[in-house]
């Protein structure tokens, strides 16, 4: 072990002054990557906005604005329409805001756009219009027009009794969108997927917009048939976030969503996180990669023959045959490697109950298959700097550095009930039987007290939760 240790010493002094270096000369490189990585995220974030609101948000205000305009109001309860001034109407829309207006009149069965066209408000020729009255919604953005398919900004016509009267919008061509959203993605190299509350593609900048697939009456592209969402959505899961860093098919992409509410969609952004964007790497690589990569690669292999070296080293002398848990002789070693890193330490001592019992009851291959079970459950319970091994015997010890004896105590009560839940059976035929586990705990500062005095302490504290009935967790020192 003190060779071992004496190796980890010669090796940190090595890379001692390297990691300074390292440091020192990376500050102002990183620096810079993060200043040219804000600038590039703003460069991209603004415009986007602006794409988002011109090409989508105006017009659905477009046909807010027609929908309460009074003049419509009107003219949807009139008796009889004038349709000259109508047209007039609709043409001054879609000259000013450069769209294609239209107008749903419910009491006149008649629908009209900006292009002098008359379409009867049949099921068979205007399905939407009977599809979306029934929702409880007034703005709606849909997709028509199997032979020339445009994105309807569609808005209830209301009175002020909030009776329906039809519906007034606009209507833009689908290519008119494919292309805004592919010179945004040209530029900046995002792409955009627009889905509605269905998860269905409904605008992108992808080659998946291929406007004869998004009518409503042909096959439509969900977002749940892209490969990388499934891995997003497993992300997003995991950690909460509404921006994951995910890996699909060997590729690394920065996948990101936004909602918009006006319409009830979600819009994803998807792209390449700033290690793989050309820019960061140019200033990357001419300024320290070489350097790097290089010193990266030497502490890489220096660590990977210490770690070969120590596995192989004390392999065979500090694992538990039965358990597979560390032994004294590791535990011994790892508390002196704790001592360096914390200050205090909780040490646990579990000590199955009655375990005489089992084994002249059932067996000691039985009781071998206890010991192992409840190892397995010590070493599963525990955090990442806590260490569990067997001391010997039915009798195992945890070391819980920088730990409260409250809080080794919920640790081990957790795992305490865990293992009085097991249900272990000779056979398929006999009855099972369970096993509990007494714990006791001693907490101390780890430079004032030796391995020796706190073990007897701890088992003090084991020896009071034997004697009070067993199935229990004791700390020394505190009343029971």
């Amino acid at each position: 072990m003190k060779f071992v240790q004496t190796f980890d010493r010669y090796i940190t002094i090595i890379f001692f002054f390297t990691i300074i270096t390292i440091v020192l000369t990376s500050y102002f490189t990183f620096k810079e990557i993060i200043n040219t990585h804000n600038k590039q995220q703003q460069r991209a974030i603004i415009p986007l906005f602006s794409l988002i609101t011109n090409e989508i948000i105006h017009p659905l205000a477009i046909a807010n604005f027609m929908a309460n305009d009074q003049f419509i109001i009107d003219y949807a309860q009139q008796e009889k329409v004038d349709k000259k001034k109508v047209l007039q109407y609709l043409q001054r829309i879609s000259k000013q805001h450069k769209t294609t207006s239209f107008l749903a009149i419910e009491k006149h069965n008649l629908l009209i756009d900006s292009n002098n066209n008359e379409t009867q408000l049949s099921y068979e020729k205007s399905e939407w219009y009977y599809r979306l009255k029934k929702e409880l919604k007034t703005q709606f953005a849909d997709i028509g027009n199997a032979n020339n398919p445009h994105l309807f900004f569609d808005n209830k016509i209301l009175n002020d009794q909030q009776q329906f009267l039809g519906f007034a919008g606009v209507a833009i061509d689908l290519n008119y969108f494919a292309n805004k959203f592919r010179e945004y993605k040209k530029r900046f190299g995002f792409e955009l997927i627009f889905v509605d509350n269905n998860n269905d593609i409904t605008l992108s900048s992808t080659a998946l917009m291929k406007t004869e697939s998004h009518h409503r009456k042909n096959a439509v592209i969900n977002i749940d048939t892209l490969p990388w969402y499934a891995a997003y959505q497993a992300a997003q899961q995991e950690e909460g976030n509404i921006e994951n860093i995910i890996t699909f098919n060997n590729k690394d992409v920065v996948v990101s969503q936004m909602p918009l509410k006006e319409l009830s969609w979600t819009m994803f952004i998807v792209s390449p996180p700033p290690s793989q964007q050309s820019e960061y790497w140019q200033l990357f690589f001419t300024r320290f990669s070489i350097f790097l990569l290089v010193t990266l690669i030497l502490y890489y292999f220096f660590i990977r023959s210490v770690n070969y070296f120590k596995v192989n080293l004390i392999k065979d002398t500090e694992t538990d045959f039965l358990t597979k848990l560390p032994n004294r002789i590791f535990l011994h070693w790892k508390l002196e490697d704790l001592a360096q890193q914390f200050s205090d330490i909780s040490i646990v001592i579990p000590d199955n109950d009655h375990f005489k019992v089992i084994n002249d009851t059932y067996g000691h291959i039985v009781g071998d298959e206890v010991l192992k079970a409840v190892a397995d459950n010590f070493s599963n319970g525990l955090r990442k700097d806590d260490v569990t091994g067997r001391w010997g015997g039915e009798e195992f010890i945890m070391l819980l550095p920088g730990t409260s004896a409250t809080l080794a105590k919920e640790i081990t009560e957790r795992i305490r009930k865990k293992i009085s839940e097991i249900p272990f059976s000779i056979s398929s035929s006999s009855h099972p039987f369970s096993t509990t586990v007494s714990f006791g705990i001693c907490y101390h500062q780890l430079k004032k007290y030796s391995l020796k005095s706190m073990i007897s302490d701890a088992d003090k504290a084991l020896y009071v939760a034997k004697t009070n009935g067993r199935n229990r967790t004791i700390i020394y020192g505190e009343p029971y």
